[in-house]
C-alpha cells in the first residue's frame, strides 16, 4: 500500500492504494460505528422520554389518590351536615342520588363533547 500526496489547490489531497477487500471492511467498520453511535443517541433519548413519562405517571396517581380522599371528606361532611336535620339512611340516599345524577350528567357532557370533536 502506497501512499502518495498530491495538491489540489491549497488542500493537499492523501491517495492510498487501497485494494477491494479493504474497501469493503474499512466501509463495515464505519457502517458499524455510526449504527453503534446512533443506537447510544437513540438509548440516551428514549431513556429521558421515559423518565418524563415515569415522573408524570407518578403525578397523576398522586393526585388521583389526594382527590380521593378528599371528595370522601368532603362527602362525608355533607352527610354529617344533612344529618342534623334528617335521620341517616335519608341523608346518606340524598348524598346516594346527587352523585349517580352528577355522574350521569358528567357522562352526557363528554359524550356530546367526544361526538362534536369526531364530527
Amino acid at each position: 500500500m502506497a501512499d502518495r500526496t498530491e495538491e489540489n489547490g491549497s488542500h493537499p489531497v492523501v491517495v492510498t492504494e487501497s485494494t477491494w477487500p479493504q474497501l469493503l471492511a474499512e466501509t463495515v467498520d464505519e457502517v458499524a460505528r455510526i449504527a453503534r453511535t446512533e443506537i447510544r443517541l437513540a438509548e440516551a433519548s428514549l431513556s429521558r422520554v421515559v423518565e418524563n413519562q415515569t415522573e408524570r405517571v407518578l403525578s397523576a396517581v398522586l393526585l388521583l389518590v389526594v382527590l380521593v380522599y378528599g371528595a370522601t371528606f368532603v362527602l362525608g361532611s355533607v352527610v354529617l351536615l344533612i344529618h342534623q336535620w334528617l335521620a341517616w339512611w335519608m341523608a346518606l340516599g340524598i348524598i346516594g342520588i346527587v352523585i349517580i345524577a352528577a355522574g350521569f350528567g358528567f357522562q352526557t357532557i363528554m359524550g356530546q363533547r367526544a361526538n362534536s370533536k369526531s364530527s
